[in-house]
Formats: structure tokens, sequence, C-alpha cells
């Protein structure tokens, strides 16, 4: 496995088969992001473009297709803040919601859960909403985020607790009696 990741950086080929088969992950997760089609097809390539001039760069210490996405979200929070777009303000409740059974009772909780989720993200800050997607969605460490939002960890930590209490106080309605 080794030897294929660091091929990649003489071969085309090899490049442009981790592209074929994980280009649309990188392109799902930009779109979520920005909401915005366009903009998630720039971060892709963008992404792609750093990635093939960086090659020589890749260590192989983390997985070739984690590290074009991880290079794809930064691409995409840097398209954002360039365009100073509010796309991301209107990320979509169902995304960060499983899929329903089929039951018209389950299919109607779904349905209102996603309406007071997407209402509850609505208020959350733009940095808020951005690190709370990367931390709870991408999976991504404090580190990771504060960089690429270019803060430092005690911000992000900090933005991320704000954005996690305003979702408590407005979906503790869904919360489990326990």
């Amino acid at each position: 496995m080794l030897t294929v990741l660091r091929s990649w950086a003489r071969r085309p080929d090899t490049f442009r088969t981790v592209l074929g088969e994980r280009s649309q992950r990188w392109y799902n997760a930009c779109l979520r992001m920005t909401r915005d089609p366009d903009l998630a097809a720039d971060a892709v390539q963008e992404a792609l473009l750093k990635a093939w001039g960086r090659r020589d760069e890749f260590r192989g210490e983390s997985d070739l297709d984690t590290w074009i996405h991880r290079i794809a979200l930064n691409a995409a929070i840097d398209l954002m803040r360039r365009r100073k777009s509010h796309a991301a303000d209107d990320l979509d409740a169902e995304s960060l919601i499983a899929e329903p059974s089929a039951t018209p009772d389950r299919e109607y909780v779904h349905e209102a859960m996603g309406r007071d989720l997407a209402t509850a993200m609505e208020r959350l800050t733009t940095m808020e909403r951005q690190t709370f997607f990367l931390r709870h969605i991408e999976g991504w460490h404090l580190d990771e985020i504060a960089e690429s939002l270019q803060t430092n960890v005690n911000n992000a930590k900090q933005t991320l607790f704000r954005a996690v209490r305003k979702l408590r106080v407005d979906l503790h309605v869904w919360r489990s009696e326990s």
C-alpha cells in the first residue's frame, strides 16, 4: 500500500484512480459546507490542483483520500471567506440527521426535527456553524479546525462550546427523558 501511495506522486494514472473513486465524496462534503454547487465544485478543483502541486509533500502518514478531503474542506472555507458568501448560513439540516423509517409517524417526526434543527442552525453565527460542522460532521480535531479557520485552539473550543450550548437550548424538546 505504501508503494501505491508513494507512486502517486510520480504517476498521474494513480492520482486519476483516487480521483475517480473519491471525488464525489469530497464534492458532497464541500457542498454540505458551502450549500453552493458551484462553490463546492470550485473547492474540489482547487483542492485537486493543490494536492497535485504538493504531491511531493505527501508522506503517507494519513490516507491519500483523507489528505485530499482535508485540502478540499480547507479550500471550501477559503473560497467562502474570499467571496464573503453566506452560503454556509443555510447548512442543510436534513444532511445532519439520519433517514427515517418509512412509517408516517416517523416521517412526521423526522420532518419536524429537521425543521427545528434548521432553525437552530440558522441562529448560529457562521463561525459557530463552520466549527460545529467540522468537528461533529467531518470529525476534525480542534487544532485542525483552528488552523483551517485561522484562529487559535482556545477560540475554536469556545466557539464550538457556544454552538453546542445554543443547539442544546433550541433542541431541548428532542432530548430523551432519562
